[in-house]
């Protein structure tokens, strides 16, 4: 018989005793933020065909535009900022546009061809593509006036063909729609009615039939999406619940209706400020500041069921800025900071704060 030492055994059960305490130990990783990239002076673009991706051509770092936001890689990790030069936030997947963007593209660019055909590529200042990326898209200008500089390019053979998709129907608005701030998100809802309906980042954003679609208006005007939108990851499926129940998880909610107005004219500059982090942390009671803004990722859930209203669909309430630059358009006008705090609604269900937690009626 073997002998079993006195010191085996006691190794052997710390060994086990410590084993599911171990498995429970949250580990965190920090990821580093990628190097900054100096520029002697703001950068020259050029948009990709086929995409409506802008790349930084003329630096050794892929650097793209796309939406709104500024992407790069480093170190086989996604980044983006709403700066080309600076506030690398991580982003947790590859983000949907790039897989739209060949890889031999830098190599295409220095030999002034895409594909088999002659790209005859121009320059674009960043502030013309800050300025007009919106109109440009939803207009098709690319495809429509220029093909991208493609020399024999067809649009059919673009990649961003519009699917014949059928249209949801439309939401009828006996008045225009009171607003909710998403606590932990600047993703507004409209919970006035039994369809979800968000607006972020200057769109306005519903599901029908396990598709989503976007307009400028809350309305009317949806066009297909082909892709689940990143900001839908960290709404809460139960968010009507905490709604109804005036609370957030487990905190007292006091939220606030705000009118879209107030949302359309203001969204770029409480985003900018964080102001509902700062001023009014979500209207949410003992809730602790988060300090940044959720990072995204699109995911798949399963279709919501809606109740179809019948009716026409309201007025028309965005107006665009014009054709794109080079045909004369004019900058969009940014939202006023100073003038941009929400205004309390009178409707039903917003009484003010009395602090006893006044339900809607």
């Amino acid at each position: 018989m073997r002998k079993i030492f006195p010191g085996t055994f006691l190794l052997a059960v710390i060994l086990t005793c410590s084993l599911p305490a171990a498995a429970r130990v949250d580990v965190n990783i920090s990821i580093s933020v990628p190097p900054p990239v100096e520029f002697a002076a703001p950068p020259q673009m050029v948009v990709i065909p086929e995409t409506y991706v802008y790349a930084v051509p003329d630096v050794d770092v892929d650097i793209f535009f796309y939406e709104g936001w500024w992407w790069r890689t480093w170190e086989d990790r996604w980044y983006r900022s709403r700066s080309y030069d600076s506030g690398w936030v991580y982003y947790e997947s590859e983000p949907v546009f790039y897989r739209d963007v060949p890889r031999e593209w830098r190599r295409w660019y220095r030999e002034r061809r895409w594909r088999d055909y002659r790209w005859d590529h121009r320059p674009i200042a960043y502030q013309e593509v800050r300025r007009n990326w919106r109109d440009w898209e939803e207009e098709r200008y690319w495809e429509r006036e220029t093909t991208w500089y493609v020399d024999g390019l067809r649009r059919s053979e673009s990649v961003h063909v519009d699917v014949s998709v059928a249209a949801p129907p439309p939401v009828t608005f006996h008045r225009p729609p009171q607003l909710v701030v998403i606590p932990e998100t600047y993703v507004y809802a409209v919970p006035g009615i039994d369809i979800d309906i968000y607006f972020f980042d200057g769109w306005w954003w519903r599901s029908w039939e396990s598709r989503w679609y976007r307009s400028r208006s809350y309305s009317s005007g949806w066009v297909y999406y082909q892709h689940v939108p990143v900001f839908y990851r960290d709404i809460p499926r139960e968010w009507r619940r905490f709604y109804r129940e005036r609370r957030w998880r487990d905190q007292y909610w006091d939220y606030h209706h705000v009118s879209y107005h107030e949302v359309e004219r203001n969204w770029q500059s409480w985003e900018r400020n964080r102001y509902w982090e700062k001023q009014k942390k979500w209207n949410i009671r003992a809730q602790s500041s988060k300090g940044s803004r959720k990072h995204y990722d699109a995911v798949y859930p399963a279709a919501p069921h809606y109740r179809q209203v019948g009716g026409p669909p309201a007025h028309k309430v965005y107006r665009q800025s014009g054709p794109p630059v080079y045909k004369g358009g004019k900058p969009h006008k940014a939202g006023n900071s100073q003038k941009g705090k929400p205004v309390k609604s009178n409707g039903k269900g917003n009484k003010g704060n009395n602090g006893k937690g006044n339900k809607n009626k």
